[in-house]
């Protein structure tokens, strides 16, 4: 017994003399959290048992904006709907009456304001390399002259390419102005060169040179002899010309009627003229031939069968 007193007294006097050292260890410090990453707030304290929550206030309500008046709401408009590009638009459906044609724009058309729709040409075309090889002539001859519009009045009347013929040769006016196809106002000019000027020279010299050649009609849009009724001119084409006098120097001398039996040389030049007109022109209607043709020569050049000549 006193042996394990001893032993426990001994034991208790090593335990008390074993004492904690001065300092312990140094806890390290956590580094903060990066600027970017959001620092978390610690837990609210939790309600202890037992205990309600505190009631949580409601939020003020927002002030209420004043209502606008009903005239100042515009409601939002509504987009057009497109079709897809390159699919066509879907069919009505059946049954339903197809939509209204959109109104046209503009103005309303105002009779007897809006511009006449251009005439359909038809009168026969001319051959174009003819058409030129004549006009190529007629500068060579020194003819004052100008191409124009097509000309179509109906009913056959007009000609594809009309020229306006100003002087027939250099110096011989065509008075007034004519209007007619390349071909006829060719053909009159070699008529005057050829014709008119060397035998007025001879037969007319008293009058001096010529000057003018007075027509009375090129293109116009008319039955023959004017009739009411009855087959169209060869004016109507650009065919033909009348030719009423010749204008010289001293004066003027009108186509007339002269008598086989006239031998004076006024007469002879006109019968001169009537016959030489025949050469050039295929259709040839002197003074007095008929009641139509009394005051004037007839001249053109419709196109016959077999070149047949109608001389008179």
């Amino acid at each position: 017994m006193t042996k394990r007193l001893a032993v426990i007294l001994i034991g208790l006097g090593l335990l008390t003399s074993a004492a904690l050292p001065p300092t312990g260890p140094v806890p390290t410090e956590k580094p903060p959290a990066p600027a970017d990453q959001p620092v978390a707030k610690p837990p609210a304290d939790k309600p202890a048992v037992g205990q309600q929550p505190a009631p949580v206030p409601p939020p003020a309500p927002a002030p209420a904006s004043p209502t606008p008046p009903a005239e100042s709401i515009v409601p939002p408009e509504k987009p057009e709907e497109a079709p897809s590009p390159g699919l066509p638009p879907s069919p009505p459906s059946s049954g339903s009456p197809p939509p209204a044609p959109p109104p046209p724009r503009g103005l309303p058309p105002v009779p007897g304001l809006q511009p006449a729709a251009p005439a359909a040409i038809r009168v026969a075309p001319e051959d174009p390399e003819q058409f030129a090889a004549c006009q190529a002539e007629l500068k060579t001859l020194g003819t004052v002259f100008e191409t124009a519009a097509p000309i179509d009045d109906g009913e056959g009347c007009g000609m594809s390419n009309p020229v306006i013929v100003r002087e027939i040769l250099p110096g011989i006016r065509l008075s007034p102005e004519a209007t007619f196809r390349c071909e006829t106002a060719l053909q009159l000019a070699k008529l005057t060169r050829e014709t008119i000027i060397p035998a007025a020279r001879i037969a007319l010299a008293d009058k001096g040179e010529l000057k003018a050649i007075q027509q009375a009609s090129a293109y116009v849009c008319r039955n023959r002899n004017s009739a009411a009724t009855g087959k169209i001119s060869e004016h109507a084409y650009g065919n033909a010309i009348d030719i009423a006098a010749l204008e010289f120097d001293k004066g003027a001398v009108p186509m007339v009627s002269a008598a086989q039996d006239d031998g004076t040389f006024p007469a002879a030049f006109q019968r001169s003229l009537n016959a030489a007109a025949c050469l050039y022109f295929s259709t040839v209607l002197s003074p007095g031939s008929d009641e139509a043709h009394k005051d004037h020569l007839h001249l053109d050049v419709i196109e016959r069968k077999s070149g047949y000549r109608f001389c008179r």
